[in-house]
């Protein structure tokens, strides 16, 4: 998305960011009626580069619980366990309607205090190994490898030749059809990169995106990542300012951005970016939540009024 003035990360922040997600994402080991699946009823479809879920790893379960569903709508499903490391740990399951969207993670006791939240994407991939050697092939790092997760399937997570952090996930029930976002389902991930060139060919080495230039005159400087026919992300320059760092955005469809944006701030949220036009009809902002993680709206063009049916013809 063109033009967004997003305050990014320092990268001792990215750092402390990165060991909260690993130690989260080590403490998420749960039994396997706990973790819902990705698609229910299972399925055999599958959609590589395709973003099929995301988590957000946050220093205030409940407070960030609190924010969601009262902003989109969510239900909240909450997973109690306890582990010899830990003790007890929760896991909470964000639902839009019926359909599990996202996870809620908490992070080490020891970083609570000193790490604001972060939203991670998972992007589907046929092999979670393959594509997490492709990763390191290319300049990048493993952050969390290679893990089955009881009904959720296999993922992993790494650091991109840039070091924004993505996650790679293989459903064991088949990934989300190709369906419209309805209004509360992410809808569009967007990553801020520093060598715009060299992270397009990372993502097309290791997530087989075909990239092209923005057509749109408006967003001259934005790649367009698609995947079997379909637009699944975009890649911005990062803005030329201290302590920028390379990060994905993701997004959410809202029905109406400026209600969500007044919403936002009544829950306690901030405003980061204020709404701006794209693609002619639509309409972008970025909030952070009471603990700071951004999160970008979209509120999606309008759809064209179905045209009233044709009179019979005059009978003779």
């Amino acid at each position: 998305m063109e033009n967004l003035k997003l305050r990014q990360l320092s990268k001792p922040a990215m750092r402390r960011i990165s060991i909260l997600l690993l130690l989260a994402v080590f403490g998420l080991a749960v039994r396997a009626a706990d973790v819902p699946a990705i698609n229910d009823p299972a399925t055999t479809d599958s959609f590589p580069g395709k973003f099929v879920w995301a988590d957000l790893f946050t220093s205030d379960q409940a407070a960030a619980a609190t924010f969601y569903t009262g902003l989109f709508g969510w239900t909240a499903t909450t997973i109690d366990r306890t582990t010899p490391e830990r003790g007890p740990l929760s896991y909470i399951v964000l639902s839009n309607g019926d359909r599990p969207v996202a996870g809620i993670a908490l992070g080490p006791p020891a970083l609570r205090n000193d790490v604001r939240g972060h939203w991670l994407g998972f992007v589907s991939v046929p092999d979670v190994t393959k594509a997490l050697a492709e990763a390191v092939a290319n300049g990048g790092h493993v952050l969390s490898p290679t893990r089955e997760v009881p009904q959720r399937g296999v993922q992993a997570m790494f650091y991109s030749n840039e070091g924004a952090i993505l996650g790679v996930l293989h459903s064991s029930s088949g990934d989300p059809g190709e369906y419209r976002p309805e209004v509360g389902d992410f809808t569009w991930a967007e990553v801020f990169a520093q060598n715009p060139g060299t992270a397009a060919q990372f993502y097309r080495n290791v997530l087989g995106y075909d990239a092209a230039a923005a057509t749109e005159p408006s967003r001259p400087d934005t790649t367009l990542f698609s995947s079997g026919g379909y637009a699944r992300a975009s890649l911005a320059p990062l803005p030329n300012r201290p302590n920028a760092h390379p990060a994905w955005l993701l997004f959410v469809r809202v029905g109406s951005i400026a209600d969500s944006l007044a919403k936002a701030t009544q829950l306690g949220g901030r405003v980061l970016v204020q709404p701006v036009e794209v693609h002619g009809n639509s309409w972008i902002a970025i909030i952070a939540d009471p603990v700071g993680a951004a999160l970008g709206l979209v509120e999606k063009e309008k759809a064209a009024p179905t045209p009233a049916p044709a009179p019979p013809p005059a009978q003779p």
